[in-house]
C-alpha cells in the first residue's frame, strides 16, 4: 500500500505516478493533493490512500510536520517498505493500514448520506470511479475493491465461532481408525502374539465442500495480507493455495471452481461466504481484463466530510431552516435545543467544526463569525417573539430576553477540532477543551465589562475530540450508541462551559419576594443592567471576580444576597 497526506508538499519525484502518469496536482516541484481518499493505481497494481492532514503534527525538535512525531511522511509513502526497513513498527504499520480502511468508510458513508439529499443539497465534493459492477446471485453490486476485501476481513473477524464449529465437525471423525482398510493395506508386525501396525488408515471423507470453501476463502486473505499489506490473522492450518496455483485462481479458475460447487451450501453463512469468494474473483477478473482501468473514491474538502461527522453525532434534524442557513448568507455548523447555562429551559447551542492539523489554535476570522453565528441566532429568536408572541414557540423560539431585567441568556457557543489519540485508541471520545498558545481556552467578545447577561457578551469555548473515536462511531451501525454518546456529549459541553463561567463570575440570587422584584428592578436597573437576570421565582446576580465594582455591589446587597452556584 502506498501513502500520500493531503495536502502535504512533496517532492514531485517522490511522488510522480502514484496518481496516474498525468500528475495533476504537480507545481514548481512539488506535488499538494487536496483530496483525501482512495485511489487503485492498475500501473502500479497496488492501493493508494490519501489521509487526512489531522494526522500530522509538528515537530518542534526536526522544525517539519511529521506523523507520529518522527515520522516524515515522504519516508513513509510505501508503507511496507518503511516496515521492512524497520522505520515503523508493527503497531504504526497496522494503525495506518487501519486508519486508511476506517477514512474509506467514513467517506463512503458521508457518499451515502449525501446521495440522499435532495439535488440542490448534495455536496459536490465527491470523485469516485468503479469497475463494471459485479455479479452478485444475479444482483448487481457497487463496489470497490476495497469494499470486497473490508467484507472478507469483517466477515472473518465476526465469524470466528463459526468456522470453529464448521472445522470441528469436519474433523469429527478423523482419528477414528478404518481397521478394515489398515489391516487389507498395511503390513503388521507381531510381538507377544499381539499385531502392531505402524502405520493406520483414518476414516476421512474422501471430499468436504466446507473445507474447501475455508481453503479458498482463507487463501484469499493470504492473498490479500501478501499483495496489499492489510494485517490479516490467519489462524487456519490447512495448506492454503498460493503462488502460481492461486495465479490460476486469479485468472479465472476460482470462479470456475466456486461455480461447480456452489448448490453444495445451504446455510445462510455458508452462502454469504461462498458470495464474498466470487465477488473478489469476479472483480479480480475485470481488473485483469481492464489493465488500464483503475477505481477511486475521493473527497475534495475533507473539512466538509468533518462537519458531517460531527454534526451526525452531536446536533438536530428538525432545527429551522433560518438557522442553520443564516439570511446574512453565513450557515451553521452545528446547532441544538439543550439546557441553558442559567436556567431550566432549552436554548440553542452552536457549534463550529474546525478542521486543521493536530495541535493548530482558531483565531482571527473564525472566532468572529462564530460570534456573528451567535448573533444572528438571538436575533432570529427575538423577532420570532416580537411578530407571533406566545405562538413564538411553535415556530421554533426559545426564551433569550428576560423581559424583568432586559437581560440575556447565556449563548453556549464552541469550536471543536481533532487530533489523533497517542495511544491509537478508537473507543474513547478523548472531549477536553483545547489550551491555545496563550494558554486561554476560551475567548470572549463584549461592548462592555462585568455584564455577563448583556446581548453583546459572548463566550466562546473550543474542544478537541478523539478523531479515530468519532470515524469509528460515524459509521458504527449502531444507533443507540451514537444517541448516548449525543446525550453525554451535549453534557459535557454545558458543565464545561459552566465550569469556566463559574471560574470567571461569582454568582447570587437575590433574597427579595417575588412580588418585589419589579419595583428592585427598576429602582437599580442602571447599576445592575447586564448584570441580573430572572427566570422562576430567582433574580440571579453575575459579578466578575477581581473586577473594581463587584466588591462594591456585593457590599452594597450584602444583606440579600445568597450564593448561588450554576449547576
Amino acid at each position: 500500500m502506498k501513502l500520500l497526506i493531503e495536502d502535504f508538499p512533496y517532492p514531485a519525484d517522490k511522488v510522480r505516478g502514484l496518481l496516474g502518469g498525468d500528475q495533476p496536482y504537480e507545481s514548481d516541484g512539488f506535488c499538494r493533493i487536496p483530496n483525501v481518499g482512495y485511489y487503485y493505481n492498475p500501473s502500479i497494481r497496488d492501493c493508494v490512500f490519501i489521509l487526512p492532514k489531522v494526522i500530522l503534527d509538528y515537530n518542534e525538535n526536526a522544525h517539519a510536520e511529521t506523523v507520529f512525531g518522527k515520522f516524515h511522511p515522504f519516508d513513509i509513502i510505501d508503507v511496507d517498505k518503511a516496515f521492512r526497513d524497520e522505520m515503523l513498527n508493527s503497531e504504526q504499520r497496522d494503525f495506518i493500514y487501519n486508519l486508511s480502511t476506517w477514512i474509506y468508510r467514513a467517506i463512503a458513508e458521508f457518499v451515502r448520506i449525501n446521495d440522499e439529499l435532495p439535488k440542490d443539497q448534495r455536496s459536490r465534493i465527491v470523485y469516485r470511479k468503479q469497475f463494471s459492477n459485479v455479479s452478485l446471485n444475479g444482483q448487481n453490486t457497487d463496489g470497490t475493491l476495497i469494499d470486497i476485501i473490508l467484507s472478507l476481513i469483517k466477515f472473518a473477524n465476526e465469524n470466528r465461532d463459526w468456522f470453529m464449529f464448521i472445522i470441528k465437525n469436519i474433523h469429527s471423525g478423523y482419528n477414528k481408525i478404518n481397521w478394515q482398510k489398515t489391516i487389507a493395506t498395511k503390513t503388521a508386525f507381531v510381538k507377544d502374539n499381539v499385531p502392531h501396525f505402524v502405520e493406520i488408515v483414518n476414516k476421512k471423507k474422501q471430499i468436504n465442500f466446507d473445507e474447501e470453501l475455508l481453503i479458498i476463502f482463507y487463501s484469499i486473505l493470504y492473498y490479500v495480507r501478501e499483495k496489499y499489506g492489510f494485517p490479516i490473522n490467519i489462524t487456519f492450518n490447512y495448506e492454503l493455495i498460493k503462488g502460481p496455483k492461486f495465479d490460476s485462481y486469479l485468472a479465472g479458475l476460482g470462479k470456475a471452481r466456486l461455480l461447480q460447487i456452489k448448490y453444495k451450501y445451504f446455510s445462510d453463512k455458508a452462502l454469504q461466504l461462498w458470495n464474498l469468494c466470487y465477488c473478489f474473483f469476479a472483480m479480480v477478473e475485470q481488473m485483469a481484463a481492464k489493465p488500464d482501468a483503475s477505481e477511486y473514491l475521493f473527497v475534495s474538502d475533507f473539512d466538509i466530510v468533518f462537519e458531517t461527522m460531527i454534526d451526525e453525532l452531536i446536533s438536530d434534524k428538525n432545527i429551522p431552516a433560518a438557522l442553520r442557513d443564516q439570511r446574512d448568507g453565513k450557515i451553521v455548523d452545528h446547532i441544538y435545543p439543550f439546557q441553558s447555562l442559567v436556567t431550566s429551559t432549552d436554548i440553542y447551542h452552536i457549534g463550529d467544526s474546525k478542521y486543521y492539523k493536530i495541535g493548530a489554535s482558531v483565531h482571527g476570522n473564525s472566532e468572529y463569525k462564530q460570534y456573528t453565528y451567535a448573533r444572528n441566532v438571538i436575533h432570529f429568536n427575538l423577532d420570532l417573539w416580537l411578530r407571533y408572541g406566545e405562538d413564538a414557540v411553535s415556530k421554533g423560539a426559545l426564551p433569550y430576553l428576560d423581559p424583568l431585567t432586559d437581560g440575556y441568556n447565556v449563548t453556549p457557543n464552541f469550536f471543536i477540532s481533532a487530533e489523533i489519540d497517542k495511544d491509537f485508541n478508537y473507543n474513547e471520545p478523548g472531549l477536553h477543551l483545547h489550551k491555545a498558545h496563550d494558554g486561554k481556552n476560551y475567548a470572549v467578545s463584549r461592548h462592555f465589562v462585568n455584564r455577563l447577561f448583556d446581548r453583546d457578551t459572548l463566550w466562546l469555548s473550543h474542544y478537541d475530540i478523539n478523531f479515530l473515536y468519532v470515524l469509528a462511531l460515524f459509521v458504527s451501525p449502531h444507533q443507540s450508541v451514537r444517541d448516548e454518546f449525543k446525550e453525554h456529549t451535549r453534557l459535557r459541553f454545558r458543565n464545561q462551559i459552566i465550569g469556566l463561567l463559574n471560574g470567571k463570575y461569582e454568582f447570587f440570587k437575590f433574597n427579595i419576594a417575588r412580588e418585589e422584584m419589579e419595583d428592585f428592578v427598576t429602582r437599580n436597573f442602571r447599576e445592575l443592567t447586564g448584570k441580573i437576570y430572572h427566570f422562576d421565582s430567582t433574580l440571579l446576580l453575575a459579578l466578575e471576580k477581581g473586577h473594581e465594582d463587584s466588591e462594591g455591589l456585593k457590599a452594597k446587597y450584602s444583606d440579600i444576597l445568597l450564593e448561588f452556584n450554576l449547576y
